[in-house]
């Protein structure tokens, strides 16, 4: 069943203290805070204060909105020394801890060196409660009961409730491209991807078999699904892949000893420009197609054309999916050696999206 929820939208500027302490990270306090719904059930965006931030140019931290339980929703934004954007979102699968390390990890690491060419926002933990649903069952993180996977039994998989590829997503019904009830948390994603509008992105994950862990583009399409390349999106994903790997990372998903590939496993292969790009609907297999449906990857990466309102036409976004080896946190193994060899891949990863992704590489042409 559809849940109702009631999404509090608010941005909360803050400056973003000059350090962070260990595994935290420190705001200064808010002075104000603002509310402005258009009903009980819905919310809308704040361009103004968005904008706001956008010319301001100042780091900041913000809260995109409320969880269904109640839970902020944190975001950080970081200025860049070009007007390009880049959105980094961790925590779309709560169960997938490691994933919201990355992520946190990266905001711990700009605060310290906010030299980058794209400005970015980051969310670290997109889905709140169902990460601390996770984090109460530590001896079962990322085993096969996927605990804090779905936000309550029978729900969809949150990464497969985006709207169809080529179309805008639909404010008034919040409706997927299945036709079923758009979370609250995903809602707020869409709204904000809406209003800032990244060239790129990347989605913070975390995969079971870890030989599967790796950096992977999603091949971007016009909004009939016609494919405009594949080259620069793959040659992004491989030097970040290369950046940790040659700084003492696990990321053995890439292949990048033996034929570098930036294709995940399961989707189908990439085509030629001018050809028709098929897509992964079905997702995870699982009773009453909670797996199936659009992924943020297929949606962002395919161009938007909106007929009945063009100012919500977009280009392909170049989005990659990053897999971190296991869903655990470093905190959760066992002995020193484990936890000190996890920190550090953690870090690498979140290094190699500050250092080449946010960098001047493969630029997006206006």
């Amino acid at each position: 069943m559809a849940r109702k929820s009631s999404i509090l939208l608010f941005i909360c500027l803050t400056m973003l203290s000059s350090a962070a302490s260990s595994g935290n990270i420190k705001l200064a306090a808010a002075n104000t805070e603002t509310t402005k719904t258009k009903d009980e059930n819905n919310s809308i965006i704040y361009p103004e204060e968005l904008k706001r931030i956008l010319t301001d140019k100042k780091s900041s931290s913000f809260v995109l909105g409320r969880s269904e339980q109640g839970r902020k929703i944190e975001a950080f934004f970081f200025p860049g020394s070009s007007d390009k954007k880049a959105l980094v979102i961790g925590g779309v699968h709560g169960s997938e801890l490691s994933s919201i390390e990355v992520t946190s990890q990266l905001v711990q690491q700009l605060m310290s060196n906010e030299r980058i060419y794209y400005s970015v926002i980051v969310v670290p933990s997109l889905f709140p409660d169902n990460a601390e649903t996770a984090k109460q069952f530590t001896q079962q993180i990322g085993d096969v009961n996927n605990i804090g996977r779905y936000s309550y039994p029978g729900a969809v998989d949150p990464n497969r409730q985006m709207p169809t590829p080529g179309k805008s997503f639909d404010d008034e019904h919040e409706l997927d491209h299945v036709g079923r009830k758009v979370e609250t948390e995903n809602t707020l994603l869409l709204k904000l991807i809406e209003e800032y509008r990244p060239q790129r992105i990347v989605s913070l994950h975390a995969i079971r078999d870890i030989n599967h862990a790796g950096v992977f583009a999603d091949p971007r399409t016009d909004h009939n699904s016609i494919a405009l390349g594949y080259n620069s999106d793959s040659s992004l994903a491989v030097s970040m892949a290369m950046y940790i790997y040659q700084s003492g990372g696990y990321i053995p998903g890439n292949q990048l000893i033996k034929r570098p590939t930036t294709l995940y496993h399961k989707d189908p292969e990439p085509v030629a420009a001018g050809q028709f790009q098929k897509r992964n609907f079905k997702g995870s297999l699982f009773s009453g197609q909670r797996g199936g449906g659009i992924s943020l990857g297929t949606w962002a990466s395919t161009a938007i054309m909106a007929e009945n309102d063009p100012s919500k036409n977009r280009d392909a976004m170049r989005i990659l999916t990053m897999e971190f080896p296991g869903s655990k946190r470093p905190a959760d193994y066992k002995t020193k050696a484990e936890q000190s060899f996890w920190q550090r891949q953690i870090e690498l990863y979140a290094a190699g999206i500050q250092n080449i992704f946010l960098q001047e590489y493969f630029v997006e042409e206006n």
